[in-house]
């Protein structure tokens, strides 16, 4: 990546990954220009970028950037501000980000542990319902709400691989819909159980939800079915 960015746009660069791997295989480091945060430039290297590279040096000398955080610092200090305050600000993460620059530690939040503690369940439940999901990555809830009669038994092999359950179980859970198949899962999860219930014939129920309460907001979608060619057809 060599565009300089807001911050706001580095903050949506890093949830636009679709874990802490994929942040740490895609970035090595975050760069910014001196001064507030809120009004800083900033870049994030290529993983295997190096300081001394005489390319990222040169960028680096060209735009007054220098060395911020680790992007996966970077990521952590996110997260950790969201876990605390689910709905925070751009100015909240700006002054997340300003104090662990400064003080190397996470900013603490009255009443919280800021390692190990979150906001409370109803701040939780509250930022769930606008859309906004608990980590700063996207998040998918993902349920079977409808199926034709001739394709239960399809579903059923499909949701007793996906929820771990006898197709006993499986079978009785598809005869009383709806099905929750997942909350909060990431994308690629989301994405493969998708895929298997497409492949079968079957539509899906699937609700994304975003990782700051300023991006817009996804829809709730239901995933059609792939067209299927018929049997007859696909041997000629």
């Amino acid at each position: 990546m060599t565009d300089l960015l807001t911050l706001c746009q580095a903050l949506e660069a890093i949830a636009g990954c679709t874990n802490d791997r994929d942040v740490w295989d895609r970035y090595g480091w975050v760069y910014a220009t001196d001064g507030d945060e809120r009004d800083a430039r900033f870049w994030l290297s290529d993983h295997d970028a190096e300081h001394d590279d005489p390319s990222v040096e040169a960028f680096a000398a060209q735009h007054a950037l220098s060395t911020y955080l680790e992007a996966a610092t970077f990521a952590d200090v996110l997260d950790v501000q969201k876990r605390q305050c689910p709905l925070s600000t751009l100015d909240d993460y700006a002054q997340a980000l300003a104090y662990y620059s400064e003080y190397d530690a996470f900013a603490p939040v009255a009443g919280i542990d800021e390692a190990l503690g979150e906001a409370t369940a109803e701040a939780r439940q509250a930022a769930h319902a606008l859309g906004v999901g608990r980590g700063i990555f996207a998040a998918f809830d993902v349920a079977l709400v409808q199926c034709p009669a001739s394709k239960v038994k399809d579903a059923a092999r499909i949701v007793a691989a996906v929820l771990d359950v006898p197709v006993g179980r499986a079978l009785a859970l598809c005869r009383d819909l709806p099905v929750e198949l997942g909350r909060d899962l990431e994308r690629p999860r989301a994405a493969a159980i998708a895929a298997a219930f497409q492949a079968a014939g079957i539509a899906l129920e699937m609700r994304g939800y975003r990782a700051f309460p300023w991006m817009d907001a996804p829809a709730t979608v239901r995933l059609m079915p792939v067209a299927l060619r018929p049997a007859a057809a696909a041997g000629r």
